[in-house]
């Protein structure tokens, strides 16, 4: 583990990086159509969030995966496939820890002063590290109220970026492209006179 951290840790806090920016952006996105109460603008401008910041992650890991391909083609690492999911899992942390703190506050906040305050502060520090899908949270409705005020949403809404992580390393491991077919075609030479 100790050579996973020393391996890794540039790329894991990079990630998270990348995750606050994207969070403050999607943030400020989703309050400024929030506040035109246009909750499908919300949502729209809330899911154009979640996909950039997800293809950041994609791409960040996909280099990770195709460098240590050729580490692994030498015999220099092991091949370990899971690396992806492992960076992600520690990069969200974080978010792992304000899921914890809203879920312990969730059962008592509407009777009890200090489970308001926790879901209070992790809802403040969710806007930080998870703004990209407040417009998402906000818009969706579960029997009549928006998801941000169910326990499990914060736990949910880690799972997209996880599994791309995973997917792109392995991705990257394996060379292969999802969009290579979008920008590196070559001209066609049959119909040139």
């Amino acid at each position: 583990m100790k050579g996973f951290f020393g391996q890794y840790s540039y790329s894991i806090i990079k990630m998270f990086v990348n995750q606050f920016a994207i969070s403050i952006f999607g943030s400020v996105l989703a309050m400024a159509t929030a506040a035109s109460g246009n909750k499908t603008l919300t949502l729209v401008v809330s899911i154009f969030a979640i996909i950039f910041y997800l293809f950041l992650i994609y791409t960040m890991t996909w280099e990770i995966g195709a460098k240590d391909k050729i580490s692994v083609d030498v015999g220099k690492k092991p091949y370990r496939p899971y690396i992806g999911l492992l960076m992600s899992l520690v990069a969200n942390i974080p978010n792992f820890i304000i899921a914890i703190v809203y879920t312990i506050g969730y059962r008592d906040m509407a009777v009890a002063q200090w489970a308001g305050t926790m879901t209070f502060i992790a809802r403040v520090a969710s806007i930080f590290t998870e703004g990209m899908y407040l417009g998402f949270i906000t818009a969706i409705n579960v029997a009549g109220n928006p998801i941000q005020h169910y326990w499990w949403a914060y736990f949910v809404i880690t799972i997209p970026a996880i599994i791309t992580s995973w997917i792109a390393y392995f991705a990257g491991h394996k060379n292969f492209r999802i969009v290579a077919g979008f920008f590196n075609k070559k001209p066609d030479t049959a119909n040139k006179k």
